[in-house]
């Protein structure tokens, strides 16, 4: 046996056999030293362990407080265009839900997230990150559904240049494309693209992405412009479903 291991053996020895020799309060004296030596480590894990259960709690309040913001922002520029006299926020909630699977044939074309009809959830309901727009609830099941992203091959959705207001389809192709806009339109790299609020389906307002590259194409009328992506699908663990209680389940 190592030397060191004999001093253990006697330091520890020592230590256990100790409260033979001491009076009845010196050992509970000794006791409550020990024991809160002891559960020093257990109190600090359990003090960590709260406070990343509350830092998550806040950390989802505020992801649903940034886009409930995003959502009542674009609503009141409406209303600021329209009418100044009046404005009433749209009724949306924002339900959060888990990724918990996604298509093994299109991984990032269609997500599986943990929230169903037993939650409020239809079809055509829309879908986003705190990043921005991800697509929309394709299928509905009682506990789970199945997202249509923006990443689905043929995936579409009508956008605005929010810097120029100039109108146009984000579709997905090849790449991400801002389609018909005119070879005289005044886009630029790096300007925003969001929904332009004319569908049944999407809400205005809501970060598609941005614009990285223009060319020119050989069509007479429409130029190439190439879209980054808000949301980045293939990193996504949870996102959120804008429930609109002014409205009715819309179906295809």
């Amino acid at each position: 046996m190592r030397r060191q291991q004999i001093l253990l053996f006697i330091l520890l020895f020592s230590i256990s056999a100790t409260p033979i020799f001491l009076s009845e309060n010196a050992n509970l004296h000794l006791a409550r030293h020990l024991s809160s030596f002891l559960l020093f480590p257990f109190r600090i894990t359990t003090a960590i362990v709260e406070y990343l259960a509350i830092s998550n709690a806040r950390i989802e309040k505020l992801e649903k407080d940034v886009n409930q913001l995003r959502l009542e922002n674009a609503a009141l520029k409406d209303r600021l265009v329209v009418d100044t006299t009046h404005f009433e926020s749209n009724s949306y909630t924002l339900l959060k839900a888990s990724v918990i699977g996604r298509d093994p044939l299109d991984i990032n074309g269609y997500l599986y997230i943990d929230k169903g009809t037993s939650h409020g959830i239809f079809e055509n309901q829309t879908v986003l990150s705190v990043e921005g727009f991800v697509g929309k609830i394709k299928h509905v099941g009682a506990s789970s559904s199945i997202v249509e992203t923006i990443e689905k091959q043929g995936f579409t959705v009508s956008a605005i240049d929010v810097s120029t207001g100039i109108h146009g389809i984000v579709k997905k192709q090849e790449n991400l494309m801002f389609l018909y806009i005119r070879h005289d339109d005044a886009i630029s790299v790096g300007d925003s693209i969001s929904t332009s609020g004319m569908s049944e389906i999407f809400p205005k307002g809501i970060f598609v992405g941005s614009v990285h590259a223009i060319s020119e194409s050989e069509d007479m009328f429409f130029k190439n412009v190439y879209v980054t992506p808000a949301a980045q699908i293939n990193r996504l663990v949870s996102v959120y479903i804008i429930q609109d209680t002014s409205v009715s389940p819309l179906r295809d």
